[in-house]
């Protein structure tokens, strides 16, 4: 993206979505880092994100007094260290706009840059003091609108801490020394001292101070903090965005270059449930679930908003998927020669490819779309099928009936009701059957049109035969015809057992790339949760410093239920997997799908 786009903006204090910048999210393909900056209007967000951005004129900057970032502005730029990803920022109109005079458009746009970001920056001023820190609370308290689960047990809370952003404070124009007990201090731990809870609680002045650094270390346990001095004096400052480094305090520009190295280089790449990359695509699937939700006055949900990108995705890589199929097979459908043999290679190889172009896009749990996407190509294979029988047979007919012309002329003219007639008749017989056969070789109705025509000619052969002496001897010629017949049979049932051993190769091929995404997502989730559990665990140890020895059993608790989820998550098996979803899975595949789990189990026993 050159420029900047608006990708939510207020339409009569309703939040609507830019559909051109949807759009442009739809063409990228690859995982995106989502970056967030929230803080009080006029305090320098635009300027931080263009440094972000590494362009001077990218989302715009106003020295006035005057709120100017509306809605919240996306722009997409390229992550040179890391050339198989994206850096998504989202610029949000700032909280406390007088002009607004409606704190539900700050709820909604912060409560969007939470669900949306996987690395949240908070833009304050001056200092970490009392207000600051409320200005953020308003922040965490957003938690109390989103829901972790469709029919939630209680434990959403503390599932919420696995998928909320990366918590990055920014102090701008620092005048204070940075210093805790007279020795120089790291903006991270002055972040930290920030947030120690006070020993006692016996005043209500107290419990609001405990209450809100508690709701702030609870909410987002993996944070860092960088601190920013004035970066300029007088008049300059209203230049800021126009001016070199030279003319930039050094200190300023270091800090400066400490954060964009920071975004810059983390491995923080949005996800869903499941340990799902967020592509651009999924992105504005997301949101739009999400703003739906709002809109209709319900709290946005992170499990139903997966289950609706889930379907989206999947639905798109059925859609993909099957253009490649029916493209592929009405090319071949326009060939000359169409035999059942050819189609039957063909189809395999193009339903391999296609099963190849689903799983590329697809998400987990795919089972009803698996299937769906096998019915429609079975469904198209059939079909062509039936339409090279009917022009097999078409073909077969007059082949044959140009060989037997003679013959049927000879039989309606009595030619062959004399003796000798019958050894005559089998002579033509086999020259035209030897002359047919050897047309339609390739026919798949071939066998089929001959035995039909044998078959229907018999009372006049058996006629024939006994007017003729010689019956005994022209029957071993009818017992070669019929094993003509019988071998042609087998050569049909031995092509139908291939198609069906290919089948079974390719439903292995699917199970394989479903126990792949299977093993993938399981990973994902084991180190999600073990994330979670290590930002937990430090928490734990700050509050026994502190000698917050109840904040130290509360953090504890969640411990707990953290690596009670991590065990379930390590002990999730691919058996387990398959026996939730089988509904989505056909009966052949399910018992493809099932042998390969006990095969995979077996191995990792032995």
């Amino acid at each position: 993206m050159e420029k900047p786009l608006q990708l939510v903006y207020n339409n009569e204090g309703k939040l609507q979505i830019n559909t051109e910048a949807l759009k442009v999210l739809q063409s990228i393909e690859v995982p995106m880092v989502v970056v967030s900056v929230v803080g009080a209007a006029r305090t320098g967000k635009s300027y931080l994100m263009n440094c972000l951005a590494g362009d001077k004129s990218g989302f715009s900057v106003d020295s006035t007094v005057q709120a100017h970032t509306k809605g919240i502005w996306m722009w997409c730029r390229s992550l040179p260290q890391r050339p198989n990803e994206v850096l998504l920022l989202l610029d949000t109109e700032g909280l406390g706009d007088p002009e607004k005079g409606d704190t539900a458009n700050d709820h909604s746009i912060y409560l969007l840059a939470i669900l949306l970001s996987s690395i949240l920056i908070y833009n304050g001023k001056n200092k970490i003091d009392q207000q600051s820190l409320q200005d953020l609370h308003f922040v965490t308290k957003l938690s109390k609108r989103i829901q972790m689960k469709a029919q939630p047990d209680g434990s959403d809370s503390w599932d919420l801490i696995r998928f909320f952003p990366e918590f990055v404070w920014v102090i701008r124009d620092l005048t204070l020394d940075m210093k805790i007990d007279g020795k120089e201090a790291t903006p991270n731990e002055y972040l930290e001292y920030s947030l120690k809870l006070r020993d006692s609680e016996s005043s209500e002045q107290d419990k609001k101070y405990n209450e809100l650094r508690r709701c702030i270390r609870n909410h987002f346990p993996s944070r860092c903090c960088f601190a920013f001095p004035i970066p300029t004096h007088g008049k300059k400052l209203k230049q800021l965005q126009e001016l070199e480094d030279k003319n930039l305090d050094k200190d300023f520009v270091k800090e400066r270059q400490n954060l964009i190295n920071y975004i810059h280089t983390h491995k923080k790449v949005k996800r869903v449930l499941g340990g799902q990359l967020v592509t651009g695509r999924r992105f504005v699937a997301l949101t739009k679930a999400y703003m739906g939700m709002m809109a209709d006055g319900v709290l946005p949900c992170v499990e139903s908003s997966f289950a609706k990108i889930l379907e989206v995705e999947n639905q798109a890589a059925v859609d993909e998927a099957l253009k490649f199929y029916d493209d592929e097979m009405k090319k071949f459908s326009e060939y000359n020669c169409l035999t059942m043999s050819a189609l039957t290679e063909y189809y395999n190889m193009k339903s391999r490819e296609a099963f190849n172009i689903f799983h590329k896009r697809s998400m987990s749990n795919s089972g009803k779309h698996i299937e769906q996407l096998e019915d429609k190509m079975s469904s198209t294979y059939m079909s062509l099928m039936v339409k090279i029988k009917e022009k097999s047979e078409e073909q077969c007919k007059a082949h044959l009936a140009k060989e037997m012309s003679s013959i049927k002329e000879n039989l309606a003219s009595g030619r062959y009701r004399r003796p000798g007639g019958f050894p005559e008749l089998m002579k033509d017989l086999d020259k035209a059957i030897t002359a047919y056969k050897e047309k339609t070789k390739n026919e798949i109705e071939g066998s089929a049109v001959l035995t039909h025509f044998l078959k229907k000619e018999k009372p006049r052969l058996d006629e024939i035969q006994k007017i003729d002496s010689r019956l005994m001897k022209e029957k071993k010629r009818i017992s070669a015809l019929e094993e003509e017949i019988s071998r042609l049979k087998q050569e049909m049932e031995k092509m139908e057992q291939n198609r069906k051993a290919a089948e079974e190769q390719r439903n292995m091929e699917i199970v394989e790339q479903i126990r792949k995404r299977f093993e993938e997502g399981k990973q994902c989730s084991v180190e999600e949760l073990k994330n979670a559990m290590e930002h937990m665990r430090s928490e734990m140890k700050k509050y026994k410093v502190e000698g917050r020895m109840e904040d130290m059993e509360r953090a504890l608790q969640r411990y707990k239920y953290l690596k009670m989820k991590y065990e379930e998550a390590g002990e999730w098996s691919f058996m387990k997997f398959i026996r939730e979803h089988s509904p989505g899975i056909s009966a052949a595949l399910f018992t493809v799908v099932t042998v390969v789990a006990k095969l995979a189990l077996f191995k990792s026993v032995n």
